[in-house]
């Protein structure tokens, strides 16, 4: 146990060392920047395809209690509002095609900067010479990141739907039993949930090689960091009182400032699987039409260089 417990302070000690020095503040900026105007996209897309199985409706008010439950009652009603703008409304299948490639473009952005800040966290960058080839890919990829956040809200729905079934039905059987058990699912579900959306972004998004197990562990302590960071965030939403510093935008700033926390606590945990990687000697490699990238310092004296 003692060397289990000492193994991983080695590795969180690391990973802090190695997380400060890839100035991790400007990419979480950069990322909740971007976040703000791809939202509302992110969240038609996702309900979209989830709406393909069920009811739009039900499945737009489970996403909006979902970012409720993360964000806040505020952030959720703005969200709400942004969805109902955010809709492609035209007669005319020029404008159409227009208003949907506008849609899908912003709802990928915030993808493309996260990719790229997990490259930069695993020291991966693209070639070059695959730009226009990689940044079809890219967005291509990203789409299907955002369709598989619609079967994950599904997968939501579905979940909610047989512990409702288990409070109606087998209520009377389980007694007493039956809220700390529906509790417990709750939490199991929701851990589980943001575990498997970590997994699918260590794995997916980044141009790198990442073995499953490797995959699992980050994604696991990214998960148990991010709900620490959750009740703390939320705790200094709730005593912050934005709206009285920011007046009508307080909405935005909270959105803005728990994407820039969120993204920071996924790009600690992102540089913690790259650190227990390498610890268990599993070196995370670039994929096809990427490279692996080392920074030398080089210092020359004054005087010498021309």
């Amino acid at each position: 146990m003692a060397k289990f417990l000492i193994k991983w302070f080695q590795i969180f000690k690391n990973s802090g060392i190695k997380f400060f020095e890839e100035n991790p503040f400007k990419h979480s900026a950069s990322t909740a920047y971007f976040t703000i105007f791809s939202l509302p996209a992110i969240g038609l897309v996702a309900i979209t395809v989830a709406g393909y199985f069920y009811e739009d409706d039900v499945v737009r008010t489970q996403f909006l209690d979902q970012i409720n439950q993360l964000m806040g009652e505020s952030s959720s009603e703005q969200i709400d509002s942004l969805l109902s703008s955010a809709t492609v409304q035209s007669d005319r299948v020029l404008f159409q095609i227009i208003g949907i490639g506008t849609l899908l473009f912003s709802a990928t952005t915030v993808f493309i900067s996260l990719q790229d800040s997990l490259n930069t966290i695993w020291s991966i960058k693209a070639k070059p010479k695959k730009g226009i080839v990689k940044f079809i890919i890219n967005r291509l990829l990203s789409l299907a990141m955002i369709a598989a956040l619609g079967f994950l809200l599904l997968v939501s729905l579905l979940a909610d739907t047989v512990i409702s079934f288990i409070q109606t039905h087998i209520k009377e059987i389980l007694d007493g039993a039956t809220i700390y058990i529906i509790q417990i699912m709750n939490i199991a579900i929701s851990l589980g949930f943001i575990t498997l959306v970590f997994a699918i972004i260590f794995k997916v998004l980044p141009d790198a090689k990442l073995k499953w197990r490797d995959v699992w562990v980050g994604a696991f302590v990214t998960t148990v960091l991010f709900v620490a960071g959750k009740f703390s965030l939320g705790f200094y939403l709730g005593t912050a009182n934005l709206t009285d510093s920011y007046g009508a935008a307080g909405s935005f700033v909270a959105i803005l400032v728990w994407v820039y926390y969120s993204v920071l606590i996924l790009l600690f945990g992102a540089q913690v699987t790259f650190i227990y990687s390498k610890e268990m000697g599993r070196i995370i490699l670039p994929k096809e039409g990427a490279v692996a990238v080392s920074v030398t310092e080089v210092e020359r004296e004054r005087g010498t260089a021309e």
